[in-house]
């Protein structure tokens, strides 16, 4: 299509506000969790008025939604990146305890949301559906590289040893919350990912 026949695009220009009102949900969620999360107090961080964070988001459960999202997106790429050049089972499972701990070093209230919001999806059926959502792309993602891998697994083996490494790096993770990365920690890391690939042999 020409520039003379194109259609000519009506309203203004994006001011990225919304990516900004989005970046602040984050940041009040990580400092304040979810019982902290208001929209007065998200409007202030990012610098916009009240009616636009309603305007892009809805509601307090529609910055929840965004923000849950983009966090996953966040550890996702951030694992995915680590991963890289797996080929193996074992590599790729070295891969995501390798990817967990550096999402945790760049900034551990990553994790402290996740499990504050995992917590609350009990009672608030909206934040239910994002934390299931975020965990099941979270869990066809890893299926998908221990499928892939050289020494593969059937796509039902892969999902069995989906749920035990997922259960083990988010029992890793609690554990480093409120102990720190001990040694014993370090060693305990090991002997899962060592279960793990036997368990997959």
């Amino acid at each position: 299509m020409s520039a003379a026949t194109a259609p000519v695009r009506r309203g203004r220009p994006s001011t990225g506000a919304r990516d900004r009102i989005l970046e602040a949900a984050i940041e009040v969620l990580k400092s304040d969790g979810y019982a902290g999360l208001t929209i007065a107090k998200v409007a202030d961080c990012s610098g916009e008025s009240k009616p636009l964070v309603a305007y892009h988001f809805g509601s307090k459960q529609g910055l929840v939604q965004a923000a849950g999202r983009s966090i996953a997106e966040m550890i996702t790429n951030e694992v995915l990146d680590t991963v890289d050049g797996a080929t193996t089972v074992e590599t790729v499972i070295r891969g995501v305890d390798a990817g967990v701990e550096r999402v945790l070093d760049d900034d551990e209230r990553v994790a402290r949301l996740y499990f504050d919001l995992a917590a609350v999806s009990v009672v608030e059926p909206e934040v239910r559906r994002t934390i299931a959502e975020v965990n099941e792309r979270w869990r066809e993602v890893l299926i998908s590289l221990l499928v892939e891998a050289s020494d593969g697994l059937p796509r039902a083996r892969a999902r069995v040893l989906t749920v035990m490494v997922i259960a083990g790096m988010q029992g890793m993770t609690l554990e480093r919350i409120e102990r720190g990365a001990t040694t014993e920690r370090k060693r305990a890391r090991e002997l899962f990912i060592r279960s793990a690939v036997a368990a997959a042999a």
